[in-house]
């Protein structure tokens, strides 16, 4: 039993060594999720069936197996809730548009101030012509990389 001991606390320390990197931490949605869980000591299971998503689906977030880009916002949100932090903490600042803002609206509104036509707000951000309609028109969620695109073209 001494050695099992041994073992969990040699475990427990390695495991504390790895977010000693605290711009890391701070860089990555999965270091913050694994971090925080960790530091509240909530396993995965338990804020599974609190925020109502399977516990493998919480092992794939917080081991990067999921893209950030494809991270559901909501349940983001729902895991920073149940451990007490900021709504937002573990979005980054896609996630945040993506959440707060009426996309194809701002597309649409947007492009027309800027007297541009579809296809040339699309050719100008590197967009697919059919892509970007469906953005604009709310079909498809805006990726992340075409949102960077434009972000660059709307703000220059």
């Amino acid at each position: 039993m001494e050695t099992k001991g041994a073992v969990l606390t040699k475990s427990a320390k390695v495991f504390e060594g790895m977010f000693e990197d605290k711009a890391k931490i701070e860089q990555s949605i999965s270091a913050r999720i694994r971090y925080c869980m960790y530091k509240a000591k909530v396993p995965q299971y338990k804020i599974a069936k609190a925020i109502g998503y399977a516990k493998e689906t919480i092992f794939n977030y917080m081991n990067g197996k999921v893209s950030e880009e494809h991270m559901n916002v909501q349940m983001l949100k729902k895991m920073a809730v149940y451990l007490g932090l900021d709504e937002y903490y573990f979005c980054n600042e896609y996630h945040k548009f993506i959440d707060s803002t009426d996309v194809p609206k701002l597309l649409k509104g947007t492009r027309r101030e800027m007297g541009m036509s579809q296809r040339e707000l699309a050719a100008a951000a590197d967009i697919p012509l059919q892509s970007y309609k469906k953005y604009e028109e709310g079909r498809v969620r805006l990726p992340e990389k075409y949102w960077r695109a434009l972000l660059d073209i709307l703000t220059n």
